[in-house]
């Protein structure tokens, strides 16, 4: 058993390793960096980056409003559908008092739109 110093062999045969598994694990795992750093920067920016996946949530105050709203959204290409959702009851704040009202909900997967208030 040697005790000391390890020789300069050693060194350099433990730096290729580690040179050739750095770079290995560069190349495997540059798609999924890829894709996480995507994403990270799609949510941070509040853009719509392709590849990434998202989903909206509208309430709307009544059928009308949500059918032209809906047809807009589509027409405009800012989603390929959006689906409308009837009948749904809204419990929530406002100015200090708990409010109840009948509203309809347009839901959309993969959309382009963020932050539509009516």
């Amino acid at each position: 058993m040697r005790i000391g110093v390890p020789g300069a062999e050693t060194f350099q045969s433990g730096s290729l390793k580690a040179l050739i598994l750095t770079v290995l694990l560069s190349v495997f795992m540059f798609q999924l960096l890829r894709t996480v750093g995507l994403r990270a920067f799609s949510m941070a920016s509040e853009t719509y980056m392709s590849g990434t996946h998202s989903a909206a949530f509208v309430t709307c105050p009544n059928d009308t409003v949500a059918k032209d709203l809906a047809r807009g959204i589509v027409e405009r290409k800012l989603a390929a559908c959006v689906n409308i959702v009837p009948a749904i009851k809204s419990v929530y704040e406002w100015q200090g008092k708990i409010e109840e009202d009948n509203e309809v909900l347009l839901v959309s997967s993969d959309s382009f739109f963020i932050n539509i208030d009516i």
